[in-house]
């Protein structure tokens, strides 16, 4: 069993978001897996970007937000779920002026493969 408490991981300050590791291979025992929770500040965006192999399965904990996939605007809800395969152009708009917070679960990660604009 492992037990993971948010309050013991650090905020990772990106650019247009924030980020916190709760698993990462290590712990998972698979690799190239991730697990860690999303923050996009109040009228923030995470900008478009995509990734060459990974594959984004994201939770999302409230309504502060939306996505932008390939040029269509995917407006979501708390308990709502999408998934982001290799070569999606997306990104992640708060128009709100609360956090949007969700999880996301990464397959293939590696940290080479993030590459920005169209």
């Amino acid at each position: 069993m492992k037990f993971i408490k948010s309050s013991d991981k650090p905020w990772e300050e990106k650019k247009g978001y924030s980020k916190k590791i709760f698993l990462d291979e290590e712990d998972l025992h698979t690799p190239g897996a991730r697990i860690q929770l999303i923050k996009i500040k109040p009228k923030e965006t995470a900008k478009n970007h995509y990734h060459k192999k990974q594959t984004e399965i994201s939770y999302f904990l409230n309504n502060n937000g939306f996505y932008i996939v390939n040029g269509i605007k995917q407006q979501v809800e708390a308990g709502d779920v999408i998934v982001i395969e290799p070569n999606d152009r997306h990104e992640v708009v708060n128009n709100t002026n609360s956090d949007f917070l969700y999880v996301v679960y990464k397959l293939n990660y590696a940290e080479d493969d993030l590459f920005w604009g169209k």
